[in-house]
């Protein structure tokens, strides 16, 4: 028996052990790292983020805190809903009049014969400070749960 066997005898328990810690790893940064950002409550886009996941999970009252009283107070509900939306942060602006969010909506609609459609556009939210509170003003038509809130 030459010196070579014990080794020959390991090399392929060692390969799988270094392939086993290499998927774990993978597995644990995909869990990690694998949700969305979310923003913190007090900043013009927590708020869009928090709006937007209400208005998504059919939560409209929960929605309605983030807008701003006087017309959360007389909403009209007008909001067309597609099977599932998606809305990510372009950029926000501060202006003197108020904070602007851009936003990328992603709507996907009923599967048809060729698979699910989907629609992709660019959104603004206006934001004004009340109170030490960031309040949505205006909302891109494909979010505006009012109709007092639409671009």
């Amino acid at each position: 028996m030459s010196e070579d066997a014990p080794r020959r005898r390991w090399a392929l328990p060692a390969l799988l052990i270094g392939i086993g810690l290499v998927v774990v790893i993978a597995v644990v940064v995909i869990v990690v790292r694998g949700g969305p950002q979310e923003y913190p409550a007090d900043t013009p886009e927590g708020v869009v983020q928090r709006y937007s996941q209400a208005l998504i999970d059919g939560d409209f009252e929960g929605a309605l805190e983030y807008v701003v009283p006087e017309i959360a107070d007389d909403c009209e509900r007008d909001w067309f809903a597609a099977e599932d939306y998606r809305v990510a942060l372009v950029r926000t602006t501060e202006r003197e009049s108020g904070t602007t969010v851009d936003v990328l909506i992603t709507a996907v609609y009923e599967s048809g014969l060729l698979g699910p459609g989907e629609s992709e556009s660019e959104g603004s939210f206006l934001l004004v400070q009340q109170d030490g509170e960031w309040l949505i003003e205006r909302a891109p038509w494909q979010l505006s749960l009012c109709r007092e809130l639409g671009l």
